[in-house]
Order: structure tokens, then sequence, then C-alpha cells
């Protein structure tokens, strides 16, 4: 024992003056005491996890309450120190991570210090623990070298359990911590102990080493890496993806040399394609040699392959894994269970990519596969939607097969389970195509008017149907919005919208909006100023519905935007979405000179004062919203405020921020005419982004969108450059 009494770092902090996920932290000492009892400790432990270490967040509490929590552990007093042990790597873990971000602001700089700083103590107050067996001495080991300790104590009490034997799981975490700090392993290591040996290869591969011999020889001894992995490292569940995460060269080299890969092998070819733009080529090349093998799932191999780059050998991969699947399956996640099959997700990339191929293997999975109705497809790694959803989303085109094949699903009886009929989605699909690509379809969607009324009832009126005319008045008998809508959008006659004011308009506000016929009426008038109000709505697509509003009301009588401006402008100044929407009408309105008397001066200042000032929700800066800012300030002719720092630092968080990639490229090209400081500044960012190895982030598939955006990023750069 160390002599520290478990609960004195607890009464040393105050801790009501410091914050955790849910509020201040006055509770964490009642955690923390919690975990020395049994009938508690699980609850306890999961209060920790969950706000003192919420999702890996740091907090003014977190360092002080890991202190704490070591000292007990170290004591002997937790009555599950497996798991508190774990509490405290993942910890370490978390430090890590937010020391390669990089943070500049100094309020979080200062909590990483700390925290890497209380580290040290953590590490000596776990250090008796190496002398005891179980995974809380293995990790009171791992500790050691997370603290990055240069104390001699430190490596003495290593290297007096390494040479223990028989040698297991504590002395293979003894040698890695060794290794890693850069200490003296020959003693431990001089009987050549096979998982002694592996342990010090794969920390030295977790601190970035690519020598040939350590690679090499594990692939030769990869089951017994397998073994060794979770001894000498945090959280190994999967040894493939752990090596992606700390060396993706390293992974490489290894996963694609292994003769006999299985699924989490594949697994580790695709993260390092989608972690890695300079080794996604070999992982690439690894995969596409899987494919062919006759004996190959091809569900996994069609999984692996559309989160590639689709290049015409990737297309051509998935055209023939798709002809190798017969049937569908069902996935669970979690407590959800939804049917899927490979055949719909090979077209779904084919579609994303181009490929003309995409009709038929989708075709097949509808007409095929029983549960065709409700059929989830893949639109990410860890993402499915419905399928009538993930295509509109993607504006598939019709093909007549396609088209069939819908026809034929939607034929099918519904699942048991209502909430897995995605039949509405597929009717919502055919609405999207012109009415003559979709001729066949026509009757369907007129029967099933009595089981997807609102899809239906939408649907027909998109086609201008109004043969169907009595059949959507029978079916809006119950007053539902959405059908009394479609049956006014017919008929084209005012009491039949009147009608659709009457019922309950709760999220059908935009379609109302965006269909109505006779934008004078008064009294569709009337309820565009009730949507408007006197300032700006709380949710996105309420702000979003006041935004059209607004435009309708001032394209009626101009001088509604005198009237509507102290909304716009908070829409603006707020800086949430639907930024670039509110910007766009604030920027008609100041062509059309609508704006009040000083508002033209008062709109370009806010501008430039978003470029400038960040505008912040619970996640951060609000990275569009001075990239719209920006955009507007040229489209006035006024030059951009700010540093050339600023301008490139605006760019380059658009640029790499999945929702303001587009923002970012526009802004990056109206910057040919800018100052060349500017110029500098914003090509020496982007370059920097172009260049590295890490991809972008994405709504989708992250390498299939890194290479996108790098398609479309580097001739812009390349233009910046050439100014």
């Amino acid at each position: 024992m160390n002599g520290v009494h478990p609960y004195a770092p607890v009464a040393d902090v105050d801790w009501a003056t410091l914050e955790h996920a849910y509020g201040d932290a006055s509770d964490v000492p009642g955690w923390i005491a919690g975990l020395a009892a049994a009938e508690i400790v699980e609850q306890s432990l999961y209060e920790l996890w969950g706000a003192v270490l919420h999702q890996g967040t740091l907090y003014t509490s977190t360092a002080p309450a890991m202190t704490a929590i070591a000292a007990l552990l170290g004591a002997g007093r937790s009555a599950d120190a497996e798991n508190t042990a774990w509490l405290l790597l993942a910890f370490a873990e978390s430090v890590r991570d937010y020391e390669k971000v990089g943070w500049a602001d100094a309020e979080t700089a200062a909590l990483v210090r700390s925290a890497r700083d209380s580290l040290v103590g953590i590490a000596a107050l776990v250090r008796p623990l190496i002398c005891d067996d179980g995974p809380a001495a293995a990790a009171a080991a791992l500790l050691q070298a997370q603290s990055r300790t240069t104390d001699s104590d430190a490596s003495m009490a290593l290297v007096a359990r390494a040479v223990a034997r028989p040698a297991g799981p504590v002395e293979q975490a003894c040698v890695a911590a060794l290794t890693t700090l850069g200490a003296d392993t020959a003693t431990a290591l001089a009987d050549a102990d096979p998982g002694l040996t592996m342990a010090a290869r794969l920390a030295r591969i977790a601190a970035g080493s690519s020598a040939s011999t350590d690679l090499d020889a594990l692939v030769t001894g990869w089951e017994l890496a397998v073994e060794v992995a979770p001894n000498v490292a945090f959280g190994v569940g999967s040894l493939p993806e752990w090596l992606g995460t700390v060396n993706t060269h390293a992974a490489t080299h290894v996963l694609t040399a292994l003769p006999v890969p299985d699924d989490a092998t594949i697994a580790g070819l695709v993260d390092i394609v989608i972690g890695s733009r300079a080794d996604a080529a070999k992982a690439v090349r690894r995969l596409l040699s899987l494919a062919v093998l006759p004996d190959i799932e091809p569900e996994s191999m069609i999984a692996a392959l559309r989160q590639c780059p689709p290049t015409p050998e990737v297309c051509d991969a998935l055209v023939v894994l798709a002809q190798r699947v017969t049937a569908g399956t069902t996935a669970t996640i979690g407590s959800n269970s939804f049917d899927t099959d490979a055949r719909a997700d090979a077209a779904l990339a084919l579609l994303r990519a181009g490929d003309r191929r995409w009709p038929r293997p989708m075709a097949e999975a509808l007409l095929t596969n029983p549960a065709a109705r409700g059929l989830m497809v893949a639109t990410s790694a860890t993402g499915r939607s419905a399928l009538g959803h993930a295509l509109a989303s993607e504006n598939a085109p019709a093909a007549p097969m396609f088209v069939a094949a819908i026809l034929q699903a939607l034929r099918r009886d519904p699942p048991a389970d209502p909430s897995r009929d995605g039949a509405g989605h597929l009717v919502t699909l055919l609405g999207s195509w012109p009415a003559d690509a979709a001729a066949g379809a026509h009757p369907r969607v007129r029967e099933l008017l009595g089981q997807l009324p609102k899809q239906a009832a939408e649907t027909l009126a998109t086609w201008g149907d109004d043969t169907s005319i009595e059949c959507i008045r029978e079916a809006g008998g119950g007053g539902d919005a959405t059908v009394l809508l479609a049956l006014a959008r017919l008929t084209k006659g005012r009491d039949d919208f009147h009608r659709v004011l009457d019922a309950d308009l709760r999220y059908v506000e935009s379609a109302v909006l965006e269909h109505w016929a006779d934008r004078t009426d008064p009294r569709f008038l009337e309820w565009c100023r009730g949507l408007v109000g006197t300032e700006p709505a709380t949710a996105i697509y309420e702000r979003r519905d006041q935004v059209t509003a607004l435009g309708v009301l001032a394209d009626v009588d101009p001088r509604a935007a005198a009237t509507g401006w102290p909304v716009l402008r908070g829409l603006i100044d707020a800086g949430a979405e639907p930024i670039e929407e509110a910007v766009h009408l604030a920027l008609d309105w100041h062509a059309r000179q609508l704006l009040p008397a000083g508002a033209h001066t008062d709109f370009e200042a806010l501008l430039a004062d978003l470029v400038v000032t960040d505008r912040k929700n619970y996640a951060g800066p609000l990275i569009k919203t001075s990239g719209v800012a920006a955009i507007a300030l040229l489209d006035l002719g006024l030059p951009l405020p700010g540093t050339p720092a600023r301008i490139a630092k605006v760019v380059a968080r658009a640029v790499t921020d999945k929702w303001a990639r587009d923002i970012g490229f526009r802004l990056t090209e109206r910057l040919t005419d800018a100052p060349a400081s500017v110029r500098r500044a914003v090509v020496k960012k982007l370059r920097s982004l172009a260049d590295r190895d890490e991809r972008f982030d994405s709504t989708g598939d992250i390498a299939v969108e890194d290479e996108q955006a790098l398609a479309r990023l580097r001739p812009i750069l390349h233009s910046l450059e050439a100014t």
C-alpha cells in the first residue's frame, strides 16, 4: 500500500466549484465513495463514466476525480478493481485524444495540461497494484506508460514484475510499458519469452515503429499477437482495428500480408481505406483480391467495398458480388432489428458512383426479397435508412425495371411490425419522378390511399393526376392536412385550400408554403404573418418556415420587408440554420431596396461581424455561418473583414466540416481577387489539408466523400496558387 488515505484527495477538493457533464460536481464524492461498496459500485462507475468522463470529454472535475479514484484503487478499496482501472485508462486515452487536437483556446489548453499533469500522480497512486495479479495490475502497469513518467520507482516496479515467471498478462503489460517509456527491457526479454517479445513488438508499433522485423514477425505470429494485444493496450477489441488506429502504415503492411483474413481483418482493411489517403490504395487492392475468392461471403465484401473510393475496379466488383447474393437478411443494432439486402447496398454505392448498372441489383433485391417493402439500405459505415428515402435523397433517376420492381414490392403484404414498413418512402420516391416516367404506377398508388393516405395523396398531386381527385377527397375525410393539401393542389379551389388551414398543420407548414396556389389570398397571408411572429423561433423547421413566410409577405407587399426585418435580422445574428436562406433573403431585400432606413448598413455590419466573430451553440462554433456571411459580403462587392489568418481559418473550418463543405469551396472560389496576403494564407492552409493523410469528415461514406472533396478542392487550390 502507498500510505495515502483513499479519501484524502476527495476532502481536499471544493467540488461545488467544479463541473461535469450535468452541472456542478458536488455529487462526485458520493460516487467515488460508492466504488468501495459492492452493492453500489456498478451504479457509481456508471455515474462517473457518464458525468465525469462523458463520451471522453474532460471537465474541470475530471482530473481531481480521477486522482481520487486512483487513490482508492491503489489502496485496494475498490469493489470492482478491474472496471475502476479501466476508467482510469479511459481517462488517459481521452487526454491523449485531446492532445492530438492541439486546442487553441486557453481554457481548454489549460484543462488538458492539468489532466496530463495529474496522470503522473495517478500512476504513482496505482503503482503498488503492479505486484498483484489480474486486469487491475496490468492496467496499473499501462498507466505508468500513459503518464510518460521518468520516475525511477516506476521503472523498478515494472522491471521487477516483468522478470517474474511464468510470464502472463501482467508481465506482458509491464514489458509494453517499459518499451513505451524507452526503458531497458533486456533483462525481461533475456529468455525470449514469446508473449513478452510480442508485447514489446506491439508497443513499438503503437509508438510509430514500422520496422520490417516487427511487422513481419507480427504477420507470422498473428495468432499470438491477437492473444497478447488486449493485455498491452487499452480497449483492444479487435487487433486489426487497433493497429489501424495507432499505426496505419504498419496496419497496411500486416493486414495486406495475412494469408487467410477473417471478418476482423476485412474490417481493419476498411478502416485503413477510410482513415488514410496514402495507404488506402494498398488496402483496396487487397480487398479486391479477396472479393474474387470463390468461398468469400459476398455480403461482407459488398459491405467493405461500398466504403471504398468508387474506381471502375471497385464498381465492377460490386456488380459481380451483387450477382452472387440470392437473399436478404435481418440486422440488429441494439434493440432494433431491420431488413437488409446486400444487393440494394451495392446498388446504392453504384448509384452514388454514377455507374448506370445500379438499377439491376436494386430491382433484383425488390423483386425477390419477401421483406422488400421494409428494406433498409446502408448509407454510411454505421448508418442505414429506408431504401426509398435513401434513393430520393440521391435523386435516383427512374428506370423501367426499377419502377416495376417498386410496384412489385408495394404489392407485398406489409410487415407485421408497422415501424418496419418502408412502403411510404417507396411511394414518395415514385413521386420524385415525372408522371410519365412512373405512368404504370398511378393505379397502384391510388389503391394505397387507404393504407398510406399522406404519401399516396402527395405523390398523386405531384404528378398532377386530377383523375384521382375523388379518391383523395374520400381519403381526406379525416381532416389530415397533407391529404387536404394534395386535394387542393389538384382542384386549385380556394375553399379546398382554406380547409387546409383549418386542419392541424404541425410539420406541414413548409408544404403549405410551397404549394399554396394564390399567394395574394388574404387568409393565407394572415397565416404567414402568424408564422413569422415577432422573434426568431427555437426549432430549425420553424425558423425555416419563418424565412419562407417573410419572403412570401414581402413579394406580395414590399412594405412587409420593413416590418419583418427585426425577425430576419435576429435569425441571421443567431447564426443557426437556416442561415444560408436567411442571408439570401436579406440580400434580395437589400438589392430591391426593401430594407428600412439604416438597415442596409446594419446588415453589412452584421455580416462583417459574423465573419470575424464566431456564433456558437452547445456543440461549439457554427462553422457554416462565417462562410455564408463572407460570401454575402463578396456578393455585395465589399471586402472581407479580419486578418488573413482569420479568413484562412473560416475557409479551412468550412472545407473540413461535413455540413459546411460546399460553402467552404464556394468561398474559396471567390478569393481569386482577394489581396495577396489573404490568398497566401488560404493557400497555405488548404494545401496542408489537401496533402495530409487524414481524410475529411463526411455525412456518409468517409473515403468516398473525401475523394470527391479532393477532386473539387485541388483545381480551386491550383487556381488560387496561380494568381
